[in-house]
Order: structure tokens, then C-alpha cells, then sequence
């Protein structure tokens, strides 16, 4: 591919990845309105968040396995038509509670087919010194969302309600996914790389130590991202007393500081920690865990901004370097596959976190069970990766029988 069509498609994918982390970012505030209008509990609130990350999960190994076999631009444009289909079902169609978790439950689906195309994308189309910038590019849209999104998500919400956000988020994903369909070429060799696939290799990878591990970890990244993510605005609101234009201000902190690590983490990585990606992986959740902790102790709003922002720098570099790592380790005609299986970690992470923070604030009618339970799961992060210094196990585990 041409360098020029190259960076058009990341651009494409860019653009695409915000409104999927924009559809994520934005449920945390519709869901004020949403509690006060159908009258809900913590633990029901809990289930519309966690059971769209249960079908995320579900799906993530099928949506790898379609991508090796029919390529990824076609997973590209069904997850993307799909995620704005159950968008606009969300808002005009959500009229009841049952509604709500089944629309809900749809777009994890729509979403589970997005980060292993984009993955293979990268693959496919970036030699491997390339690959960590492509794809740190592309998670840093996580940023863009979650630092934008906190603020027009309150706007919009004031303005149309969260019934006309989530109609209108809809229609941008169409747009999106008719670029795509123009502009984003076809795989090249997506078929013949199809055939080479066989279920022993798929076998191979559930007990490749890299895709093992890296489940873990992600697991435990993304249950403060999405814990985070869906209750911190509840949290700001109504437990610090806080404006929801100021917990906006919070959370675009944090947005901040992933778009920051996500772009600096790649090139970081990429110079200066080939074959020890473990050491970021691990100091950046465990410092992560630091900061999240804290926003839950200490007393002024600025002081929690700049922990979340910082928390978020920590958690990103992390983050980006777990989802870098297997296109680095693994062979190319799998990668769809093991994204798959790997991403299925951390959309179980955004599953358990919702439903456990409902539980726990149920309980305790207390945030403070609920950070510890974040923090844990970060340090399990930083701890779990540790093998992986072992560079020759990592890539001596072969995928598959030639």
C-alpha cells in the first residue's frame, strides 16, 4: 500500500475508534438521566454498562476468527454500521429497563468486531517497527473521546437529552462506515491468509503464554478504565457534591491524559524499550493503581483531576504497550485471532468492573470499596506481566503446525 493511502486509512480508523470510545464514554452521564427516569438502583444501572462488555467479550474471539477469514474491512464496516444501528435503537427504542440492557447488550456485539480489524489493519499494512506508533495512534482516539466527550456529552444531554445523543452518535457511525467502504482498501492477501488458519492453531494460541498473560493483564486495565468510565461521573456528582459541569472538567482530565500517553507511549516503546515492554507494562500499572487510589482520598477537586489525569498516563502506557506486544510476538495470519482472545481480557474487565462497583456502593453505600477493588486489579496487571521479560519463551511459543 501506497504511504499516502496508508496514513488516509489510519486516519479513517482514528475517526472510527473515537465514536466507538464516544459510545462508551457517553453512557457514564446518560446514565444520570436514565437513573432518574426509570427510577433505578445502583446494581440496575450496574447491568447496563456490565452487559454490554458481557457480549463485547463474548464475541471477540468470533469477530477475530471472522476477520481472518473474510478480512478486516468488512469486519470494519459491519461493526461500525451495527454499533450505529443499536446506537439509534438505544435512544428512540430504550423505553424501558429490559430495553435499555437488551440495546445495550446489541452494541457490545457491533463494538466486539472493531479493535482486532483495526489490529490486523496495522498488521497487514505496517512493517513491525511501525506498528506500536499505528497502533498507539489509533487507541489514543480513547483520548480524544474520554477528554472531549465528558463535555459534549453534557452538552448534548442538556440540550437534545440522552435519547437525541445517542440517535445522532448513530448517524456518525454511518458516515464513518460509508468513508471506510470508499477509502479503506481491501486486504491484500486476506484470503490466502484465511486458508493458512486452522483450528490447531487456535488450539496453539490458548496456550501461548503471551496471549495468556496479556489476557490477564488487560483484565485488569480495563476494570479501572471501565469502572472508571461508567461510574465516576455518579461518583463526582452525587457522593462529592460536585456540578456535573465540573465532574465533566474531571473526567476530561483523565481523557487528557490518555490521549497524552497513548501518542508519547508508542514512540516511547518503540526507541527505548524493545524486548523490555514488560517493565512499562508493569510500572505503569502499578503507579496507575497510585493514583487511582488516591482520587478517592484526597478532598479537592483539582488534586483529583490532576490524579485522575496522571492515573490515566499510567494506565494508557500500560495499556498500549499489552495491546502492542502480541503483534510484535505472534505470526502475522493469526493476529486477528489472538487480538480477538486477548481483547476478550479486557472486555471482561469492563463487564465484571460495572456490575462489582454496583454491588459494592449497594453494600457499603461507600465509593471506598469500590477504588480498592480498581487498584487491586492494576496491581494484578503489573504483577502478572512479569514473565514476560523472558523475551525467547515469549516468542519461542509457535502458533500452529506448518
Amino acid at each position: 500500500m501506497k504511504v499516502t493511502n496508508k496514513y488516509l486509512m489510519i486516519f479513517l480508523l482514528f475517526i472510527g475508534y473515537v465514536i466507538v470510545y464516544i459510545d462508551k464514554t457517553v453512557i457514564g452521564f446518560a446514565l444520570l438521566p436514565i437513573e432518574q427516569e426509570f427510577s433505578l438502583t445502583a446494581k440496575e444501572l450496574g447491568y447496563i454498562t456490565g452487559l454490554f462488555f458481557l457480549s463485547y467479550s463474548l464475541f471477540q474471539i468470533p469477530a477475530g476468527w471472522l476477520n481472518d477469514r473474510i478480512g478486516y474491512k468488512k469486519v470494519l464496516l459491519l461493526s461500525l454500521f451495527l454499533l450505529g444501528g443499536f446506537a439509534i435503537s438505544f435512544g428512540l427504542l430504550g423505553l424501558t429497563f429490559g430495553l435499555l440492557v437488551v440495546w445495550r447488550f446489541l452494541a457490545g456485539i457491533a463494538h466486539s468486531g472493531y479493535p482486532c480489524s483495526c489490529a490486523k489493519a496495522v498488521v497487514a499494512n505496517f512493517d513491525v517497527q511501525q506498528r506500536t506508533f499505528a497502533q498507539s495512534i489509533l487507541l489514543s482516539s480513547s483520548g480524544l473521546a474520554m477528554s472531549a466527550g465528558p463535555v459534549v456529552a453534557v452538552f448534548l444531554i442538556s440540550e437534545i437529552g440522552w435519547r437525541g445523543s445517542f440517535t445522532w452518535l448513530g448517524l456518525f457511525a454511518f458516515a464513518i462506515a460509508f468513508c471506510v467502504l470508499i477509502w479503506v482498501p481491501k486486504p491484500a492477501q486476506g484470503p490466502r491468509s484465511a486458508k493458512a488458519v486452522g483450528w490447531s492453531d487456535y488450539k496453539q494460541l490458548l496456550k501461548n503464554p503471551v496471549v495468556l498473560l496479556l489476557f490477564v493483564a488487560i483484565f485488569g486495565l480495563n476494570v479501572p478504565s471501565y469502572g472508571l468510565m461508567a461510574w465516576l461521573p455518579k461518583y463526582l456528582v452525587q457522593y462529592r457534591g460536585l456540578s456535573i459541569s465540573l465532574s465533566a472538567t474531571i473526567a476530561a482530565a483523565g481523557g487528557l491524559g490518555l490521549w497524552v500517553s497513548s501518542l508519547c507511549t508508542g514512540w516511547f516503546v518503540g526507541k527505548y524499550m524493545q524486548d523490555r515492554e514488560y517493565i512499562v507494562i508493569s510500572a505503569g500499572s502499578l503507579l496507575g493503581a497510585v493514583c487511582i487510589m488516591a482520587i478517592y482520598l484526597v478532598p479537592s477537586a483539582i488534586f483529583a483531576a490532576i490524579l485522575l489525569f496522571f492515573g490515566y498516563v499510567f494506565l494508557m502506557a500500560a495499556f498500549v504497550t499489552v495491546f502492542t506486544l502480541p503483534m510484535k510476538r505472534l505470526p502475522q495470519e493469526v493476529i486477528g485471532a489472538a487480538m480477538g482472545m486477548i481483547n476478550t481480557g479486557g472486555t471482561l474487565g469492563g463487564f465484571v468492573a460495572p456490575i462489582a462497583i454496583g454491588y459494592l456502593v449497594s453494600m457499603t453505600n461507600s465509593f471506598a470499596s469500590a477504588f480498592i477493588f480498581l487498584a487491586a486489579a492494576m496491581v494484578v496487571s503489573g504483577l502478572v506481566v512479569i514473565p514476560l521479560r523472558n523475551s525467547g519463551t515469549a516468542t519461542g511459543a509457535v502458533v500452529g503446525n506448518e
